[in-house]
């Protein structure tokens, strides 16, 4: 079924203990991937984190050209932590998983227009990966991943606020807490490269002329990295 909700997935919490069978983690792995298809995930990678590639220049697209999103989200750049911590974070984990959202209309991506259009559809699906996300690492977490962590695609103001401004920025609690990830790219995560590596199809859509018909298909990706 897909879109399952947690309440139906939600096992009794696991007693934490200070190491997990390499048995127990590859099947805990292997569970977290159907339920990202259950979630909505278009299709699941299972992959060691020494795959994910950190690059500064990625998150200076986020300035250059300069982003929407950029100084005015409080999980957006220059609020994020550096891609040198990022980095040393991510090699503590060994193991991760790649979740990707079939963008579809593909024309979202493309051109999804201006002001109240361009959140709608843009955010749409950038709120699906970002579900997608926290689900999976809500219940790694209650499987005894204490650690888990995950990031999304996009913005969490368009994803989540809708545009309206942020509230971490105005000195109040973030409206959605336990959705609100920082995305791959903002931390300096080379999407491209781990969605090339793993088989997927993925296209640059910066071009506003770009003509829909001359793209495959687009999509969004996120990650939770588990152990």
């Amino acid at each position: 079924m897909r879109n399952k909700s947690l309440k139906g997935v939600l096992s009794p919490p696991r007693r934490i203990t200070p190491c997990i069978s390499e048995e127990q983690i590859k099947s805990d792995l292997e569970k977290y991937a159907g339920l990202a298809k259950d979630f909505g995930a278009s299709d699941v990678k299972v992959i060691e984190s020494k795959e994910v590639v950190v690059d500064e220049r990625v998150r200076m697209k986020c300035l250059v050209p300069i982003c929407h999103r950029y100084g005015n989200s409080g999980l957006c750049p220059p609020h994020v932590p550096s891609t040198e911590l990022i980095e040393k974070i991510i090699k503590e984990y060994k193991y991760a998983i790649l979740v990707k959202h079939d963008v579809s209309p593909k024309e979202d991506f493309i051109n999804p227009g201006r002001g109240e259009i361009f959140i709608r559809r843009i955010g749409e699906h950038h709120r699906k990966i970002s579900e997608i996300v926290s689900k999976i690492e809500t219940v790694a977490f209650n499987d005894g991943y204490y650690l888990a962590m995950g990031f999304s695609g996009g913005s969490c103001r368009t994803a989540l606020c809708k545009g309206a401004p942020c509230s971490l920025l105005q000195g109040d609690p973030c409206r959605f807490p336990l959705m609100a990830r920082p995305s791959m790219e903002g931390v300096g995560i080379d999407v491209f490269n781990l969605a090339s590596k793993v088989g997927w199809e993925i296209y640059p859509l910066g071009p506003k002329d770009l003509d829909p018909q001359m793209v495959p298909c687009a999509l969004s990706v996120g990650i939770v990295l588990i152990y």
